[in-house]
């Protein structure tokens, strides 16, 4: 193991002694090694002032509270999670920041409940790895969307040396391809991250 491996590892188990399972997998979404550029892959996925967006996974708005301001007063972000918790930080931290237009929703495993059937794009950050059912997952998300409208998945890639237990492009194209959708990329400047957009078929 290098030592980068290693003191990844310490991390985690810190994490996990300090506060728990769920609660340290909310913490390491938030941690340096991500690299994400959320500015740079806002603008991959096409997120636009005046958008009503879901997003699915959301924790304690790592990913939320930035679209919240990019789609503005005359958007919506409806933030998606099965943890309460996490959704009762969301909303304490949307609060804080003075954005009005962050709506919370505890979903299911396989079904993210969000409130309405127009939305003009619904995203997974850091996440989509983590679901126990994501070909069930996607094929309820359809009805949410608006026609012509996309699922963003970003993470981290495998094949770009993240580690094994992220899904590589291969593995997400076949649930994709199983709930009935076409898979392709979307240009970014997060090179270790992967960003595809699934459109319904």
């Amino acid at each position: 193991m290098n030592r980068a491996a290693h003191h990844r590892l310490v991390v985690v188990l810190s994490l996990v002694a300090a506060l728990g399972t769920g609660a340290a997998v909310l913490a390491l979404r938030h941690l340096p090694q991500w690299h994400l550029d959320i500015e740079s892959a806002m603008d991959a996925i096409g997120l636009d002032p005046g958008m009503a967006v879901g997003e699915a996974g959301a924790g304690d708005g790592y990913f939320t509270l930035p679209m919240a301001k990019r789609v503005g007063k005359a958007g919506t972000v409806y933030a998606n999670d099965i943890n309460r918790r996490a959704l009762a930080s969301l909303e304490a931290r949307a609060k804080r920041d003075g954005l009005a237009n962050v709506q919370t929703v505890v979903g299911e495993v396989d079904d993210p409940l969000f409130p309405r059937q127009d939305l003009d794009l619904i995203v997974v950050v850091h996440a989509f790895h983590d679901f126990d059912r994501p070909v069930e997952w996607l094929v309820n998300t359809k009805k949410y969307l608006r026609p012509g409208a996309a699922v963003a998945i970003i993470d981290l890639d495998p094949e770009k040396g993240a580690e094994p237990h992220f899904w590589s492009r291969s593995r997400i194209a076949g649930y994709a391809g199983k709930a009935g959708y076409v898979l392709s990329n979307a240009a970014d400047g997060n090179p270790e991250h992967l960003i595809l957009l699934l459109t319904p078929k």
